[in-house]
């Protein structure tokens, strides 16, 4: 299991042909409809839905004016395996989601991340996993022209930022560790679905209502990256554990604009790195 990070700088350069998410709308049909269709193109694609989050239904109980909103997240295969093999840090977007909403009145989008950034981005090359990528790119297609959410603002290579925030844990196991944070994200508020296994590795899926509300009533296209991502990989001498990076969102347009959305994105940020540490974990970075 390798961890390797390819600076801002690799992709800078390419922000006109690529993007972070890949999405195509549906006319004149119901959130439902939209549903079936792409339940049946991701079978067309040999690839299958693991579990439906309502994610609308859930965030309304917080504030009535959220849209519809589906998260369909998508069964761990060969192409998420070798990814997480190449770059452990592929995970913070893997097993791939899918999102459907209706944010945009009289029409229903479907999207996810775009294979040809997030893959070059975390230097994922195999050849399985690029397969995946054509068939995330497929499914889209297949549903609608696809429209191509590129980052609104380059970001500073200087900043150090990377796509996860990683700290070890020494000693410990896999096993103790995915309980300890399920149970911390429990404790700060977060409705944790239960954990997907990617061969060695155990990916931890929390949620929570406040924060997807200001995320995505800003920007509904972040949906590939939720729900939010936590990992936990056994490394050499102990446990490596590891999130997304919360402010990777706010590249995405109309984000760093909202003072609001990317004060909630530093809270997240806080929220998370805490309850990291609170684990035991040390700070990472790879070639550490």
């Amino acid at each position: 299991m390798k961890i390797k990070w390819t600076l801002w700088l690799g992709f800078i350069l390419s922000l006109s042909a690529l993007a972070q998410s890949l999405e195509t709308t549906l006319r004149g049909v119901s959130l439902a409809e939209a549903q079936a269709r792409l339940e049946a193109a991701v079978g067309a694609q040999g690839l299958k839905v693991a579990r439906t989050l309502n994610l609308g239904g859930q965030v309304k109980n917080f504030k009535a004016d959220f849209p519809d909103y589906l998260l369909m997240v998508l069964e761990p295969e060969a192409g998420v395996l070798a990814a997480v093999e190449e770059n452990l840090m592929s995970a913070i977007i893997l097993p791939p989601t899918i999102y459907v909403h209706a944010a945009r009145p009289g029409m229903v989008t479907v999207g996810t991340f775009d294979p040809d950034l997030m893959f070059a981005m975390l230097g994922v090359k195999n050849t399985k996993s690029r397969l995946l990528g054509a068939k995330l790119k497929a499914i889209i297609a297949s549903l609608g022209l696809p429209r191509k959410v590129a980052p609104a603002m380059i970001p500073d290579p200087s900043s150090g930022m990377m796509p996860a925030m990683m700290y070890k844990v020494e000693g410990g196991s896999v096993d103790e560790l995915t309980l300890l944070i399920e149970s911390e994200l429990g404790n700060n508020g977060l409705n944790v679905l239960p954990s997907v296994r990617m061969g060695e590795v155990v990916g931890i899926q929390p949620c929570k209502s406040e924060w997807a509300y200001q995320m995505f009533m800003t920007q509904p296209a972040g949906g590939f990256a939720a729900p939010c991502r936590f990992f936990v990989a056994p490394v050499p001498g102990g446990v490596l554990v590891g999130a997304i990076e919360p402010m990777l969102m706010g590249i995405m347009p109309g984000v760093a604009q909202n003072q609001a959305t990317m004060g909630m994105l530093q809270e997240a940020r806080r929220v998370m790195s805490q309850i990291l540490e609170g684990v035991g974990g040390q700070p990472y970075r790879p070639g550490q």
